[in-house]
């Protein structure tokens, strides 16, 4: 018997209604500590590569992209703390003011370490994440509601159909969407290690860690247009599905989940006689997830994606970003989307989270 279909979608715009837009968005990794910068940065081909005082087993350092402007004995929440804060008044300075009378969302997207069945000291951390980003808002009069979605690389995509939904119901006026992630923890590394998943030097099927957090405002034109915020890009296609192959099992990868997901926003492009134009991945260079990728990649573009559109990898750069992968992509292709490098009008986001969880996202740059 075939396993169910777990494939959940919303689209917006076109047929479906008014599209939420993005007016603002904010990033702090360890390449750059603003949208601008990040993207203005890979362009140049930098990376946030750098050795860490981790110990792997082969005695090596454990290479990171790190924040090198915190200290180097911070980890776990003293890190993610001022991650997630920094880059949350960084948007929030952007937007200047917002209506006194709107209603905000909260949508925070953690590690998968963060869920519910978690360790106490993972749980303290998401804990100290969500009170501290709670009192900064509170601190500008606003009470939001707060949604956290602790599922790990794809978390982005599940927030976005909540934000979606909600402001498509005028539940909402504001979301404010975003993502934070370090691997610079003992626990994690160590974890890692034992898992023979973080890379030491030697072995090459393992990724190199990063950390940082990225945030994007969504809200509905009218808002916008009352209160004067520009049009960065427009939220068309949000799907999720869950893979059932993962590292901790010897189910076969068929890439079923990403290739469902993806083809959401396919069969959408082909309807509406567009091309996909730029596709950013969290791939990294794990053999599981490079196989994954290269049998949904032609799957998903085939019909859609013509030889002279961009794709690219976030993790060349800036490390593994984690829950703040999706993230920081969605502020890299605004930036991109607005000043024409790469020239595209559509760009594809895509997360693949340990535990299975798989989500896509569709951006429109704004006529």
């Amino acid at each position: 018997m075939s396993p169910p279909r777990r494939l959940d979608s919303a689209h917006y715009g076109g047929r479906w209604g008014s599209a939420p837009v993005i007016v603002g968005t904010a990033a702090w990794n360890g390449l750059a500590f603003a949208p601008y910068q990040t993207w203005a940065f890979r362009r140049a081909e930098l990376s946030a590569y750098a050795e860490t005082p981790f110990r792997a087993p082969n005695g090596k350092r454990v290479t990171m992209a790190p924040i090198r402007t915190l200290p180097t004995r911070d980890s776990g929440a003293e890190r993610l703390v001022p991650i997630a804060t920094r880059t949350l008044t960084q948007l929030l300075t952007n937007l200047e003011e917002l209506p006194p009378d709107a209603t905000v969302a909260l949508v925070l997207c953690l590690p998968e370490r963060m869920g519910e069945r978690t360790q106490e000291g993972f749980a303290t951390q998401r804990r100290q994440v969500e009170k501290a980003l709670v009192r900064l808002l509170e601190e500008r009069d606003l009470r939001p509601v707060v949604h956290v979605v602790p599922r790990g690389h794809a978390s982005l995509a599940f927030g976005l159909i909540e934000a979606g939904e909600a402001l498509r119901s005028r539940k909402v006026d504001i979301a404010l969407v975003g993502g934070v992630d370090t691997y610079y923890d003992p626990d994690v590394v160590q974890t890692l290690i034992d898992q023979q998943r973080i890379f030491d030097g030697e072995n090459l099927d393992t990724f190199v860690g990063g950390e940082g957090a990225a945030f994007c405002a969504l809200t509905r034109t009218d808002v916008a247009k009352r209160t004067k915020w520009p049009v960065l890009a427009r939220l068309d296609t949000v799907a999720t599905d869950v893979e059932l192959a993962t590292q901790d099992n010897d189910v076969p990868c068929m890439a079923a989940a990403l290739t469902r997901a993806g083809r959401v926003v396919s069969e959408r492009l082909r309807e509406e006689r567009r091309t996909l134009d730029w596709w950013l991945s969290d791939m990294t260079a794990e053999e599981l997830r490079v196989h994954e990728f290269k049998l949904a990649w032609p799957r998903v573009a085939h019909d859609v994606m013509p030889p002279e559109a961009t794709l690219e990898y976030l993790s060349e750069c800036l490390g593994d970003l984690g829950a703040a992968a999706m993230p920081t992509g969605l502020a890299i292709a605004v930036e991109g989307m607005l000043r024409g490098d790469p020239g595209a009008a559509t760009c594809l986001l895509t997360g693949s989270s340990a535990g299975g969880a798989r989500g896509v996202v569709l951006l429109s740059r704004e006529p």
